[in-house]
Parts: C-alpha cells; sequence; structure tokens
C-alpha cells in the first residue's frame, strides 16, 4: 500500500537558497579561483584538514556526544564541539540534535524528519526545505538545553559559524598562504562537501548495505559509506545500539570517530564511554540471522517455524547430552548439512547464555571487590576476577568463531532459497 502524501508544510527559504544557493556559488568560486590562480596543495590540504575537523565536530560532538550521551566531556571539549560543528553549517547542537532524536524515535514515520520511506532526496536534503513536522520544539533535548555552552551556540549559531570560519580560514592562511584559496576551498567548498557527506547517512545508508542487527528499520551497515563519513556508515548496528559511543563495534571497522573518542579518554578528555555489552550484540546479531533463515524457509516449505523450534529443541536436548558425538552417524547430503546448522545453532545460545552468566559474575565479584573489608578479601576477589576476565575472553572468541560457523552453514543450507517475501 502506498503512503499517503506529507501534509503541506510552510518552505524556510532561508534553507532553501543556503542548499541550492550556496553549493552553486562555491563550486563556481572554485572553478573560476583555479582558472585563474591555479589550485595548489596547500588549500587542498588545507581543505582536508578543516573537513576532518569540522567533520568530527559533528559526528563525535553533535552525534554521539549530544545526541546520543555515548560518553562524557569536561567543558572546554565541548566548546570546542559547539564552534567545530557550528563551522559545518548544520544548524545548532540542539536543533540537529533534537531532529536526530526525533530520526530515531520515529523512523521510517511521518514522525521522522528526514524518513527515508518517502525518497532518497528528500532524507538526503528535501527535508530541510520545509518546516518540520515538530516544528521548533526541542522538549526531547532538554538535557542539551540545560548546557549554557549549547545554550549560548544555539542562541548566536550564525555568528559562532562565520567566527568559526574565519578563525580556521585565518590560521590555515598563516601555515600555507593563499588567503583568497583557503577561503574559496577550504571554507565554501569544504563546507558543501561536509554537508553532503553527512546528508549521505540520513539516505544512502537507509538504501544500500546490509542489515545485520535488524530489519526492524530501513537503516544499513555500509563500509564504504564509513570511509568517507569519519565511521557513520555503519548504520544499522547504530540504529539498534544508539548509545553505544562506536558505530563501527569491531576493531578493524573503519571508525575514526571512535578511535578520536578513545584517545580522548586516555588524556582524560572523554569519561563514561558507553559500549553495548558483547553479550547483547552478539545475541542480538545470531538472533536477528535465525529470524532471516526462518523467513526464507517459510517462503520456501522447507520447515515451518514450529518445526524447526522442535528440531531445535531436539538438537539442544542431544548437545547437551552427547557433547561429544552428536555429530556421529550423520546421514549425507541435505540431512546432514541440516543437522549439523541445527547443532550449530544450539550450541550459539548455549554459549551466549554461558557468556551472560560469566558477564553476571564478573559484576557481582566488582561489587564484592568494591565493598570488600580486608586487603586479603580484596585480593582474592580481585583475583577470581581475573580468572572470569580470562574466561569472558575465551568465551567471546568462542561463541564469535561459533556465528561465524553458524552464518557459513546457513549460507550454504539456504543457497537457492527464494529471498524473502516484500512485507505486504
Amino acid at each position: 500500500m502506498s503512503r499517503p502524501p506529507l501534509p503541506r508544510r510552510p518552505i524556510i527559504w532561508r534553507n532553501a537558497l543556503f542548499l541550492t544557493v550556496f553549493p552553486v556559488i562555491a563550486v563556481a568560486a572554485t572553478v573560476a579561483y583555479g582558472m585563474t590562480v591555479g589550485i595548489g596543495w596547500a588549500e587542498v590540504g588545507a581543505a582536508v584538514v578543516l573537513w576532518w575537523l569540522t567533520g568530527l565536530g559533528i559526528t563525535a560532538g553533535y552525534h554521539r556526544l549530544f545526541s546520543h550521551c555515548g560518553y562524557r566531556a569536561p567543558a572546554p571539549l565541548r566548546l570546542v564541539y559547539a564552534a567545530l560543528g557550528a563551522a559545518a553549517c548544520q544548524n545548532s547542537a540542539i536543533a540537529w540534535s533534537s531532529d536526530h532524536r526525533y530520526h530515531h524515535s520515529e523512523t521510517d514515520t511521518d514522525g521522522d524528519p528526514y524518513d527515508a520511506t518517502r525518497g532518497f532526496w528528500y532524507s538526503h536534503m528535501g527535508w530541510i526545505f520545509f518546516e518540520g513536522a515538530q516544528g521548533n520544539d526541542y522538549t526531547n533535548v532538554p538535557d542539551l538545553r540545560r548546557d549554557p555552552i549549547l545554550a549560548w551556540q544555539h542562541e548566536h549559531y550564525l555568528a559562532v559559524a562565520v567566527a568559526t570560519n574565519l578563525i580556521l580560514a585565518g590560521l590555515a592562511t598563516l601555515i600555507g598562504g593563499h588567503l583568497l584559496g583557503m577561503l574559496v576551498v577550504a571554507v565554501l567548498l569544504r563546507i558543501v562537501v561536509v554537508q553532503h557527506l553527512t546528508f549521505l547517512i540520513n539516505s544512502a545508508a537507509h538504501v544500500w548495505g546490509t542489515q545485520p542487527w535488524s530489519k526492524g528499520t530501513s537503516s544499513r551497515d555500509n563500509w564504504f559509506l564509513s570511509l568517507f563519513t569519519l565511521g557513520e556508515g555503519y548504520h544499522n548496528y547504530h540504529h539498534s545500539f544508539q548509545a553505544d559511543y562506536r558505530n563501527g563495534p569491531r576493531w578493524y571497522n573503519c571508525d575514526p570517530t571512535k578511535w578520536l573518542i578513545w584517545c580522548l579518554s586516555r588524556v582524560g578528555l572523554a569519561s563514561d564511554l558507553h559500549r553495548a555489552p558483547v553479550d547483547i550484540v552478539l545475541t542480538t546479531r545470531f538472533e536477528e540471522s535465525c529470524r532471516s533463515l526462518a523467513t526464507r524457509m517459510e517462503a520456501w516449505g522447507a520447515h515451518s517455524a514450529e518445526e524447526w523450534s522442535a528440531m531445535l529443541e531436539n538438537k539442544r536436548e542431544e548437545l547437551l547430552s552427547r557433547r561429544d558425538q552428536f555429530l556421529e552417524g550423520l546421514r549425507g547430503g541435505k540431512t546432514a548439512l541440516r543437522d549439523q546448522l541445527l547443532a550449530t545453532q544450539a550450541k550459539a545460545e548455549l554459549r551466549l547464555v554461558e557468556l551472560k552468566a560469566l558477564r553476571a559474575a564478573h559484576r557481582d565479584g566488582q561489587r564484592r571487590a568494591a565493598s570488600a573489608a580486608t586487603r586479603e578479601l580484596r585480593r582474592a576477589t580481585e583475583r577470581e576476577l581475573a580468572h572470569l576476565r580470562r574466561a569472558i575472553r575465551h568465551a567471546q572468541r568462542s561463541i564469535r568463531a561459533t556465528l561465524r560457523g553458524w552464518e557459513r552453514l546457513a549460507r550454504d543450507y539456504s543457497a537457492g532459497l527464494p529471498p524473502a517475501p516484500a512485507p505486504a
């Protein structure tokens, strides 16, 4: 069923003009400067550095700190974020974060400011042309409105944006010269580029990519986008674990914003870094993969959900009673592959339960260590905690290997099955 059109809303002409006329001016000025003076490495280098600085003002500041409270930062760092974020010319931190919180609470509905189901260009930039469904209702960011730094930035946003860009251009000129080139390339053109890279997370990251964590929203993980958006491309993970200071949870995921926040925490400029518990993360991914497989099997007519659950329960009992012999006597062909898939799924479930129990025991040990009455008791508890940490690391490695094996078996077993039917 097609969705009804959006109600008519007033056009915000300053936004419409800024997003259409300003890029034309920036590109034309860059071309003219390049043809008359020439663009050198100084201008390009300054543009890249300012792209990273102002981009991190958005990703590490506006997004992960202000919008999601993924970590805590002292006042001087919040002030730097407020200035650099303003220099990206994407509105004040309070307005930006309010829109973003509505995006997460109302994803893919009419209450979502950049509703991706309304089309690529609407979610990319079209939504900015019109007054939002909530107008200037900032009741969802009371914590940010109480912050004197952000309240000041919101009140004087335009002045802060202009002043910060001029200061950055001045510093770049002191280092590399070419004031006009710095203003044209490192300020005007860079603002347009950073804006549209940010907009791609609202649009492209809801169209192209994978959904390993949840299919409940249109969000996608897209590693390629992360290369240009300072790590924001792992959007399906972000929608599943919004408060996590990381968008790319694995160490090898390209997420410069995550690395910056971690480095700041090492020197005391960031604290209380929130990470989604690993057992919850792994369980979420495993359950989503199970749902996807079950949907495909239902569509194929191989097994109903009830039949699969019954076979899985039998396999759990077999695995518990005969942990070392459950693969003996497997028949060949598809039946053997099915039995391996069931056995590996049951094993993964058991190991997830074990990991959760180990983490609970570790939290309990930390509480006992903190309240230990004697030094000897505290040392004994800390030794116990060290053993538990090793067990948790071993369990994490084991379950990741099991999940990789399960995903390979699931791909092999479901090869040739039709894709999951589109929702009605």
